[in-house]
């Protein structure tokens, strides 16, 4: 198999004639490394297969509610990660030879190689299982005062629905990492979608900007304004 981006993405198949992983999400977090501590996240894209006529795309990453995958030219949307639902907490599911294992996911499945994987993000996206189906995108979310924070434990999972681990989210509204004016824009099909935040609003200060891009999932956009 072939690993998917850093940051969640879903192992492909490997294919010879072309299986594409699951892109990584982007993330920031603050005092752990750790699923759990990421206050800012930027979901990956879907893998996906097009180079026949009869291939299908996978969902761009990206949005509170990210897009579905083609299979063979018919777009599904009964499989897309949100704020609160996906394939598992912050990781893509990978390309299986079975149905998936998360009951929420496809239940059918195709015994070949040529499988793909979802995308990384607050919540992964899922895999059609299937030769001629992309994947779907993984979620973005950041800490707002509109923000659902789960209160109770969250589950985590890998790529292959395996080794659960169950923890309380690492902050909520009053922990003092809260955003505001935070825009989702999602990619649309190809290419990079971005997260624009703008943590400090304030007038005639000087401001740095940072830009965080990558491979297969979005432009992460931050702006720090100091006075």
């Amino acid at each position: 198999m072939v690993p998917g981006g850093y940051g969640g993405g879903g192992s492909s198949g490997g294919h010879p004639y072309g299986s594409a992983s699951g892109g990584g999400q982007t993330s920031v977090m603050f005092l752990n490394n750790s699923l759990y501590n990421r206050v800012i996240v930027s979901g990956g894209g879907g893998g996906a297969d097009d180079i026949n006529s009869y291939d299908s795309r996978g969902g761009s990453g990206g949005g509170i509610v990210t897009q579905g995958w083609w299979t063979e030219k018919i777009y599904v949307d009964d499989y897309v990660a949100n704020s609160t639902f996906g394939f598992t907490f912050g990781t893509g599911e990978a390309a299986s030879p079975q149905k998936s294992r998360n009951p929420n996911g496809v239940q059918k499945f195709c015994n070949l190689g040529d499988k793909f994987g979802g995308g990384g993000g607050w919540y992964g996206g899922f895999s059609s299982n299937y030769i001629n189906g992309g994947c779907g995108g993984g979620s973005s979310w950041a800490l707002t005062e509109d923000s659902i924070v789960y209160d109770g434990l969250i589950e985590s999972r890998d790529e292959f629905y395996n080794n659960a681990v169950s923890q309380k989210y690492s902050f909520d509204k009053n922990s003092g990492f809260l955003f505001y004016n935070v825009v989702h824009v999602p990619g649309i099909w190809q290419g990079n979608g971005k997260l624009v935040i703008t943590i400090l609003p304030c007038i005639n200060c000087n401001t740095h900007l940072i830009l965080y891009r990558m491979q297969l999932g979005f432009l992460l956009f931050l702006t720090f304004a100091f006075s």
